[in-house]
C-alpha cells in the first residue's frame, strides 16, 4: 500500500479511512445516505493523473464489525472498476482486502516478494488463502525482486521447490532503484537508460 508513495503521490484518503470514519461514527450523514456518502467519499479519494487514477486501500481492518461497510464498498469498488482498463489494488502484506471481499472478481494477483525464506513462506501462505477465497482469481503469479546478480540462494531454491511456489519472474536488485527508493523519490525519477 505504498504505490502512491513510489509514484511520487501524497495520498490524503484511503479506503480504508472511509471504512474507519463509518464504523467509527465519525460521520455526519444529515441529508445524505451511508450509500451516497462512501460513492462520494470512494470518488473524492481517487487522484487522477495524466495516464492512471490512484486510489489507495489502506490499512487492514481492526476488531470491529466491518461487514456492512465492507458490502458497501465492494458495491462501489466494482461500480467504479467498470470505468476503467486495467486496476491494480496495492494491499498491504497480505491479503486483507481480497479475504474481507472488497473485491470479487481478480484477472492477475502478483505475490511479490524478495528472495528470502520469510518471503517464500509468506507467498505460499498467500496463494494457499487465494486458493480458499470465494472470489474468482483468474491467474496468480509469482514474482522475486531484489534478487542478487548471483540468483537465487540455493537453500532459498529448494524452499520455494518444496512449498509448491513456482517463480514466474526475477527482478534483480538494482542500485539505481534502490537510490531512488532511499531517497523517497518517484520511481518516475529513475534515468530512461535503466533496464
Amino acid at each position: 500500500a505504498s504505490l502512491g508513495a513510489l509514484l511520487g503521490l501524497h495520498v490524503k484518503n484511503t479506503i480504508a479511512d472511509i471504512r474507519e470514519d463509518i464504523v467509527g461514527k465519525k460521520v455526519d450523514f444529515s441529508g445524505m445516505s451511508k450509500d451516497r456518502y462512501i460513492e462520494y467519499s470512494i470518488e473524492e479519494s481517487i487522484i487522477e493523473k495524466d495516464k492512471y487514477d490512484l486510489l489507495t486501500m489502506g490499512r487492514p481492518e481492526g476488531p470491529k464489525c466491518y461487514c456492512y461497510v465492507n458490502n458497501l464498498l465492494r458495491k462501489y469498488l466494482d461500480k467504479v472498476g467498470t470505468t476503467y482498463p486495467f486496476i491494480v489494488t496495492d494491499n498491504e502484506a497480505g491479503m486483507e482486502h481480497l479475504s474481507r471481499r472488497t473485491t470479487n472478481n481478480v484477472d492477475l494477483l502478483l505475490i511479490v516478494s524478495e528472495p528470502t525464506i520469510v518471503g517464500a513462506l509468506t507467498m505460499q501462505r498467500i496463494l494457499k488463502l487465494a486458493d480458499s477465497l470465494p472470489i474468482t482469481i483468474r491467474q496468480k503469479l509469482c514474482i522475486l525482486n531484489r534478487v542478487p546478480k548471483d540468483g537465487i540462494h540455493e537453500n532459498l531454491q529448494q524452499k520455494l521447490d518444496s512449498l509448491g511456489v513456482g517463480i514466474s519472474a526475477i527482478f534483480p536488485f538494482d542500485q539505481e532503484i534502490y537510490d531512488t527508493a532511499a531517497c523517497g523519490a518517484s520511481i518516475f525519477e529513475i534515468s530512461r537508460e535503466n533496464e
